[in-house]
């Protein structure tokens, strides 16, 4: 029979090759100032802090095709994708196709910002407005994509400006995000900015007042989710430790 003594030894044990394993990253092991731009690159994309995740499409995007096989996007927002010879449509090279229909998925970081470990790496601080905040960073999220496109549908007649496009899309995407983790109320993003010295990334921020993040914390889990794309990355709390702490 096991005693309430032996239990939390045995869980103490399972817990050690995660905490030594943790330790042995290099991010722990080595002084930021001695990272190789080739750990820099994995700490940034692929690691505790950075996830690799495909946007998925609505079924009802209505995209079109170009011959230079590439997305972009046209006229009233209008997605462009590419098809490939198996008659699926796939974005990226860790994109999964799809038969039927017009949806597709496209691969994108979501990085956590705030993390210190993230701020040492870059070798720049956030916006002071983003103080107190968790601040959720995504890639290569392209204008047009917040809205269902019009099929069929003529231009509008004026067009708007790059400071409106960017301005409608920052009111939407803060509306669209939330953070959460289990048993806790999600928390909703306050702030949504271009990031000053990263192209093509938004950054979301969530207040710490309405959300507390703990190491026991099973799991995180950013959403995004507009009429147009839905995607989703979790983040484990245990393997965000930083110099041990807690780095989000």
């Amino acid at each position: 029979m096991l005693t309430r003594r032996s239990c939390f030894q045995i869980s103490a044990a399972l817990l050690v090759p995660r905490f030594a394993a943790a330790k042995s990253e290099f991010w722990n092991a080595k002084a930021p100032d001695k990272w190789s731009a080739e750990e820099i690159e994995k700490l940034t994309n692929d690691s505790p802090w950075a996830k690799g995740v495909n946007v998925e499409f609505q079924q009802d995007t209505d995209p079109t095709f170009t011959s230079a096989n590439s997305p972009s996007i046209g006229r009233a927002g209008a997605i462009e994708a590419p098809r490939n010879p198996a008659h699926t449509i796939q974005m990226g090279p860790d994109a999964e196709p799809v038969r039927g229909g017009n949806r597709r998925r496209e691969p994108v970081i979501v990085r956590w910002e705030s993390g210190q470990a993230i701020r040492d790496a870059y070798g720049f601080p956030l916006p002071a407005e983003f103080k107190d905040r968790y601040v959720i960073g995504v890639t290569r999220l392209p204008y047009g994509i917040m809205e269902k496109p019009k099929r069929g549908g003529a231009a509008p007649v004026e067009a708007e400006s790059a400071i409106q496009r960017q301005q409608k899309m920052r009111e939407l995407l803060q509306s669209a995000a939330y953070l959460e983790t289990r048993d806790k109320e999600p928390a909703q993003a306050g702030i949504v900015r271009l990031a000053p010295k990263a192209a093509q990334t938004w950054l979301f921020g969530f207040s710490k007042e309405f959300l507390n993040i703990e190491p026991t914390d099973r799991e995180v889990q950013f959403t995004l989710h507009t009429a147009m794309v839905s995607l989703r990355a979790k983040f484990e709390p245990k393997a965000m430790l930083y110099r041990g702490k807690l780095s989000v």
